[in-house]
């Protein structure tokens, strides 16, 4: 019986819901896959805004961190500016690198791949469903595309599954309230502190002490610093 999208939000915690994953994704014909969510401006080495859910040979994995490709994952390059899923054949690869990343990762169950990005706004945090099987792309490529209403419906959906985790997360971790957070999404829409102070009927010094408690939590210098982590974080979606 194939699993609906809907069936896959029941999951309690991340481990079900890997398992569901990769049980509707073999329902049609995919063995692997990785999903992968990041904040569009997180270029750096330590991809502090990345979440993964992994459904696919561990090696693989390992050898994808160990070689850095996800600073030049042609995967991920297309994602962040196209919204299109896309057959592994027909993926631009611009260096020899990304070439032999694309080569090792037929290797380990990507001889065929997909890829599905998912995006919800035209800056927030943005999804990139991976999906791979060891059969030829001549066989697997045709599966892929005639279930690629699915792929996109489930993409999206661990897009908010993982936007969701990442904001729980962040909340538990500084300790935000749900006012701090009204804060930093009136200061992100233009909102000066008097009228932050007249939003919320508090003084003036009142807001500036909000500024101070917020920094402190985040352990940032300046509110301007507060909000790129509240936007990392998705705390103002």
């Amino acid at each position: 019986m194939e699993l609906s999208v809907d069936d896959l939000l029941n999951a309690t915690d991340e481990l079900e819901l890997i398992g569901l994953v990769k049980r509707a994704v073999q329902t049609r014909g995919a063995e692997w896959f990785v999903f992968v969510s990041l904040h569009p401006s997180d270029f750096s080495d330590s991809r502090s805004t990345y979440r993964f859910l992994i459904g696919c040979r561990p090696e693989w994995c390992q050898l994808y961190n160990a070689n850095r490709w996800y600073l030049t994952d042609p995967c991920l390059e297309y994602a962040r500016s196209n919204t299109a899923p896309i057959l592994g054949s027909a993926f631009p690869v611009r260096t020899a690198g990304q070439q032999r990343m694309l080569e090792v990762a037929a290797e380990y169950g990507f001889r065929s791949g997909y890829v599905v990005p998912a995006h919800t706004s035209e800056k927030g945090r943005i999804g990139i469903l991976y999906l791979g099987s060891d059969l030829p792309p001549e066989i697997m490529e045709p599966r892929f595309h005639d279930s690629r209403l699915f792929y996109r419906a489930l993409a999206l959906e661990l897009l908010e599954w993982s936007s969701r985790a990442v904001r729980e997360e962040a909340i538990q971790a500084t300790g935000l309230t749900l006012e701090e957070i009204k804060i930093l999404g009136l200061i992100k829409t233009g909102f000066t502190a008097a009228d932050i102070a007249t939003e919320l009927q508090i003084s003036s010094m009142t807001v500036y002490r909000q500024f101070q408690r917020i920094n402190e939590k985040l352990h940032v210098p300046r509110i301007t610093a507060a909000i790129k982590f509240a936007e990392e974080h998705d705390l103002l979606a």
